[in-house]
């Protein structure tokens, strides 16, 4: 079974966030080969081979989207892909963790019961099903206005096509999931630990996801800070 990774970013950050990231995935023993981080906002596609991973600069950035529009968009093949945002970084207990899949799951397993932020397994086939729907909200409009948009749009539409059979709401042109496996629940969801820093001298609360050994920075939302364009 392959599990390809993808991690969502942005060229507006990437070079604080990937020297986090990165170097965790390696260290929990995630093939460099198999980690590709999809960088949004360029005007062209390209490919860049590292030596710890595979870039991507996309010729999209449409916040969550970006990562799981250019696999569809360009047949990007694995047994599953596993989305991950960059202002994330992952235990050494991860890799284990994140291949326990139960011979049941169907399509997708999400990071949590509770809104996931998109983070989770997917089968290419699942993703492929959804390509034209993820095509179809594409964006290549990088204009301050437009992106504050997709930023508040994004808000809404959390676990757009990984959303749970109770989130009635959640989900757009009639995008609806199938049966969710989650992993292990008999563990904590999410704990949420003392604010760090991590990047720019700015704490922000840190949530810790002991079912997949996976830390994430979040905005603190009492105070004002600049902009990610991720959730």
């Amino acid at each position: 079974m392959k599990i390809k990774i993808c991690v969502n970013s942005t060229k507006n950050y990437s070079e604080k966030t990937l020297p986090i990231i990165i170097p965790s995935l390696i260290d929990a023993g995630i093939d460099p080969e198999d980690i590709f981080v999809f960088e949004g906002g360029h005007d062209e596609r390209s490919v860049i081979k590292k030596d710890t991973y595979n870039l991507i600069q996309t010729d999209n950035n449409t916040i969550d989207m970006t990562g799981l529009i250019d696999i569809v968009e360009n047949e990007l093949e694995s047994d599953y892909w596993f989305y991950i945002h960059d202002t994330c970084k992952v235990g050494t207990k991860f890799k284990e963790l994140l291949y326990n899949i139960p011979e049941s799951f169907p399509d997708k397993i999400a990071l949590t019961t509770h809104p996931s932020m998109n983070i989770g397994s997917y089968k290419y086939s699942c993703l492929m099903r959804y390509k034209d729907k993820l095509l179809k909200v594409k964006n290549q409009d990088y204009s301050e206005k437009k992106l504050k948009k997709l930023k508040e749009w994004s808000i809404y539409c959390e676990d757009l096509i990984l959303h749970k059979p109770h989130q009635t709401g959640i989900g757009i042109n009639g995008i609806h999931t199938d049966t969710i496996d989650f992993y292990n629940l008999e563990i904590s969801d999410c704990v949420e630990i003392e604010n760090q820093d991590w990047y720019d001298g700015v704490k922000r609360k840190v949530e810790y996801y002991p079912q997949l050994d996976l830390y994430k920075s979040k905005a603190n939302y009492h105070r004002t800070i600049k902009p990610i364009i991720e959730i």
